[in-house]
């Protein structure tokens, strides 16, 4: 029977920002059938935005660029999808990431100090964004299991292709992923410690057990970012890999009171 619990193991990942990491662009089709499964699961409460790209118009602004950011009217903006010109004309158009900065996410636009946008100029800015849909009405988030299921009276056609935009969350462990890495963390005390103390939960052997618990998660967690294609993931996987190595080595000295004898070797007489 396990030392520890889930609600002992949640407690070391909740509040962690160690791999809170936010997926763009996910693409999903929902039908009104099955719930469709995100890659990732654990996502962070009220992170997910469902989106679409169809039925949306090009947008038309007129915007003065100075020195700070300058606010569109919609934010979820497509990416790449921004051309701002001197004018109507489209004589004089500027070019991103030299004259201009985009913001995608939150529908801003910056004139870059070392571009050609002279500063306090009046620009048109054409654009396109995502139409968002709406939690509840048009979908429904098991955040825990990372699945979106299509809602039947909601706005998203069934079987329509849409993006999905959402945060991985290091404390929002699926149940059966917490479970597996208790019973991994149960196996393995079991092994390492003598059977005299087996029956005996003192507060070493479960803190122990939770360490290890915690540190099987942070291999999991690993190994399932490796398995992305994402930028940065190796970096993000090794800061993963390192948390669980401490939590393997802090479990460890609180179990080594406990542990087995080890046997001792005499050398054989000689007479």
């Amino acid at each position: 029977m396990p030392l520890t619990s889930p609600e002992l193991v949640r407690a070391h990942l909740v509040g962690l920002r160690l791999g809170e990491s936010r997926v763009t662009g996910e693409t999903l089709t929902l039908s009104a059938a099955t719930p469709a499964q995100l890659t990732h699961t654990g996502i962070k409460s009220g992170s997910v935005v469902v989106k679409a790209r169809q039925d949306v118009p090009i947008e038309r602004e007129t915007r003065v660029l100075a020195g700070d950011w300058v606010s569109l009217s919609h934010s979820r903006l497509i990416p790449h999808s921004v051309l701002i010109a001197a004018d109507t004309s489209l004589t004089r158009i500027y070019t991103e990431n030299s004259d201009f900065t985009v913001d995608a996410e939150g529908g801003r636009i910056l004139r870059l100090e070392s571009g050609a946008i002279p500063s306090g100029d009046s620009v048109v800015v054409w654009y396109e964004h995502y139409l968002v849909y709406t939690a509840g009405d048009d979908y429904t988030v098991d955040e825990l299991e990372g699945q979106i299921r299509r809602t039947t009276t909601g706005a998203i056609a069934d079987g329509q292709q849409v993006e999905v935009d959402y945060t991985i969350a290091p404390g929002n462990i699926p149940d059966a992923a917490l479970d597996n890495a208790i019973a991994e963390a149960s196996e393995a005390v079991l092994a390492y410690i003598d059977p005299r103390h087996h029956e005996s939960p003192t507060p070493g052997l479960v803190i122990g057990e939770t360490h290890w618990a915690v540190a099987a998660l942070c291999r999991m967690r690993a190994a399932a970012i490796l398995a992305e294609s994402l930028p940065g993931v190796q970096s993000l996987a090794d800061s993963w890999i390192a948390l669980g190595a401490q939590y393997d080595q802090s479990g460890r000295r609180h179990l080594a009171p406990y542990a087995r004898p080890i046997p001792s070797r005499h050398s054989p007489r000689i007479n």
